[in-house]
């Protein structure tokens, strides 16, 4: 089908065309409370970026393909469209990528996955019975086969398998509700009795008490929140975002990568979705911007190389610039020794964004007071911060880091950061 669509590609009058064919399989399972839905979904999708010899690319997406529809296809984006007399970035289609060793398939995928859910609603209602007053609202898993096929014109003939399982649990305690999720490439790393006590913690942080010690100016991020921190301010380490962030130089304890050959990780992958393939991108080393990521477009425009991070979504016909495992790198220190360090603070739990103003953000947080080594009672506050002063104030990290998948996969250790009481219960980093 690649084969045939490129040469289809050539034959309307193209100089250089790319084939990306992606199939999904995938089953899913939720139950609530008695009522149970199982489904099956399988996807097929061929997504064709077609280059004039001058211009901006054409193209087109379609499902189950067949070659009727592609000549179709090529017939009206060719009857649509007019080039310009614009240099385009055709030239830097990749003809070639490296094989290497990376563990993102997982043999059990094969294994009867209704008897694998049912084995987890055992285990998750047995986990249950130890966390008094803790609901379990709903529970959804899935496990996916995904298979991705590459091609262009310049000879790029190359394709991957990866696996997917996630289990999703939404909670309940008092009038709080929270949904939790793993997402990973292994079977093995979906862990009830992990994700379980984390809900747990969680929604035991969720309080109105706002009586915050005033003078406290140490604040210990969980990887759940700092996770929310660095998403929140990930567009800076993309290549196009970056204009006047080159000469900053943040905490100098502050090491941040992007890294597609994570085994086991949601975000791992060989190559990107236009064949570009590359290693870890040390994005900030030592609180100095070091890297930044692209896609062969931006990098084009930048008069750079693609830094492999071009990927296809849902509602995107080309790739756009995104990240694989984005994450700040651990230290050697334990999140005890950091706590007995600091000696009081608030460990922050949970964040939520109420608003941005210019460069300013202003994040809803919970978390718990400790002293002296100690967790002591839930705290409800507000602090505000920057980009900038975020990071500029981080003062170390733990060795402990937790990877969370959203539309990207993203992790970090425990953070530490210096704060300052403002007012109204408000602090500032």
């Amino acid at each position: 089908m690649i084969d045939a669509a490129l040469k289809q590609g050539k034959k309307s009058g193209f100089s250089e065309v790319e084939a990306y064919r992606e199939k999904v399989e995938r089953n899913e399972y939720e139950q609530f409370f008695d009522y149970h839905a199982d489904h099956s979904v399988k996807k097929d999708r061929l997504m064709i970026r077609a280059f004039w010899e001058y211009g901006d690319p054409v193209g087109f997406s379609l499902s189950n393909p067949g070659m009727e529809s592609i000549r179709s296809a090529f017939l009206d984006i060719c009857s649509l469209s007019v080039p310009d007399r614009k240099h385009n970035y055709s030239h830097l289609l990749p003809d070639s990528v490296d094989r290497i060793q990376l563990d993102i398939f997982d043999d059990s995928i094969n294994l009867e996955d209704r008897q694998r859910f049912s084995d987890l609603v055992e285990t998750i209602n047995e986990i249950l019975v130890t966390f008094p007053g803790l609901t379990l609202k709903k529970i959804y898993f899935s496990q996916s086969l995904k298979k991705v096929y590459i091609g262009n014109t310049r000879q790029l003939n190359i394709k991957y398998k990866k696996t997917n399982f996630n289990l999703k649990l939404k909670f309940s305690m008092k009038d709080n509700i929270i949904e939790i999720n793993r997402n990973t490439t292994c079977f093995r790393n979906i862990d009830p009795y992990k994700l379980i006590p984390r809900a747990f913690n969680l929604l035991n942080s969720l309080t109105d008490n706002t009586r915050v010690n005033k003078k406290v100016n140490h604040f210990i991020f969980s990887p759940e929140a700092s996770v929310f921190v660095l998403n929140e301010f990930s567009d800076h380490f993309k290549l196009d975002r970056q204009e006047g962030l080159q000469n900053l130089r943040l905490s100098s304890a502050l090491n941040i990568a992007d890294n597609p050959f994570m085994n086991e990780q949601s975000g791992s992958v060989p190559f990107d979705d236009e064949g570009v393939q590359s290693g870890e991108k040390n994005l900030v080393e030592k609180g100095i911007f070091y890297n930044a990521i692209s896609n062969l477009e931006i990098a084009f425009q930048k008069h750079t190389g693609s830094s492999g991070n071009g990927f296809r979504s849902e509602i995107s016909l080309f790739p756009r610039v995104r990240f694989s495992n984005l994450y700040i790198k651990p230290s050697v220190v334990s999140l005890n020794k950091l706590i007995q360090e600091v000696g009081q603070g608030i460990l922050v739990s949970l964040l939520k964004l109420k608003y941005t103003e210019k460069n300013q953000y202003v994040f809803s947080a919970y978390g718990f007071n400790f002293k002296e080594g100690n967790i002591e009672e839930p705290v409800h506050f507000y602090f505000k911060t920057s980009f900038v002063s975020y990071f500029v104030n981080l003062l170390k990290v733990s060795r402990e880091i937790k990877f969370f998948y959203n539309t990207f996969n993203i992790g970090s250790p425990y953070i530490l950061t210096e704060a300052k009481w403002k007012s109204d219960n408000l602090f500032e980093i």
